[in-house]
């Protein structure tokens, strides 16, 4: 038996309605149905979310900015920062934060990782730069050098195999490229004597020197808050229960109490410690916009 097969007449309406319709009918009902899913879905319904985010959320909608005295803020004139983007602060009276690796510190615009491998002989060690005139300045701190300098700040004692004074300009700051220069570079000679940091009086917290994958954190653990509190209390003249206090009111829990490990947020912190225990004399390090 043979099977016919009929091709559909497209000039008879009637047949090309039974066929499932023109090539110009589908045409119109795609474009009919695009634009009905755009105006929904990128005008209604972004207009619905909004609406809703500003009536019952606005202090989240709007970046969860926040004014010097601690409170939430909508308007972006009055807000010294935002909850959620930490801040580079580095004056002795505040707690610090995380190091950054975004831009020159806590850039929003320039949200980032170093993306070094923790065996990285630049994150460790750090790196020179030399310029065309022979000039050297740091092109990367690393984790030795910000261990070093944390250590320092908030009195951890260790040992160091070259006496850190021989690292020390006429005023006695750091030289900083001198140090990154001795610390144990890989391919270094096997004479080079080399800057080692050991016998550290505490466990230093990781997030004291290293970056977020953001590099945006507003927190940091509690261990490491712990270890700024007497530096804090010496330099605003508080008791460092007083401190420990605040620390504790401005220590956010886990997501949903369960998800990740508690955090100290830097820049609530600090506004805290500006508003109830102000410094004497104008602040050298005011809050401002991250």
């Amino acid at each position: 038996m043979k099977l016919q097969t009929q091709m559909p007449d497209t000039h008879n309406p009637e047949a090309a309605h039974q066929s499932g319709g023109s090539f110009l009918g589908h045409l119109w009902a795609s474009v009919a149905s695009t634009v009905i899913l755009v105006v929904i879905c990128c005008g209604f319904y972004p207009l619905i979310v909004w609406g809703i985010a500003q009536a019952v959320f606005p202090n989240q909608a709007n970046g969860s900015l926040v004014k010097k005295d601690g409170s939430y803020t909508t308007n972006d004139q009055e807000a010294v920062g935002s909850a959620l983007l930490g801040q580079n602060f580095t004056a002795a009276h505040y707690f610090h934060p995380r190091p950054s690796a975004a831009g020159a510190g806590y850039d929003a615009a320039s949200s980032s990782g170093s993306n070094l491998g923790p065996l990285s002989d630049k994150f460790l060690n750090g790196l020179v730069n030399t310029d065309e005139k022979g000039v050297k300045t740091v092109g990367y701190d690393g984790v030795r050098l910000r261990t070093l300098h944390y250590a320092l700040d908030n009195g951890i004692t260790f040992k160091t195999s070259l006496p850190l004074d021989g690292f020390k300009d006429k005023d006695g700051n750091l030289d900083e490229v001198k140090l990154i220069e001795a610390f144990p570079h890989t391919g270094d000679p096997a004479d080079k004597k080399k800057m080692v940091l050991t016998e550290f009086s505490t466990l230093i917290p990781a997030d004291a020197v290293t970056a977020s994958g953001s590099g945006l954190d507003p927190h940091i653990s509690l261990e490491n808050a712990k270890l700024q509190i007497a530096r804090i209390a010496k330099a605003r003249n508080m008791s460092e229960a007083d401190v420990q206090k605040l620390v504790n009111d401005h220590t956010d829990g886990p997501g949903l109490g369960v998800f990740g490990d508690p955090g100290v947020n830097v820049l609530m912190l600090n506004l805290s410690l500006d508003s109830t225990h102000p410094i004497a004399g104008p602040a050298t390090q005011p809050v401002g916009k991250p």
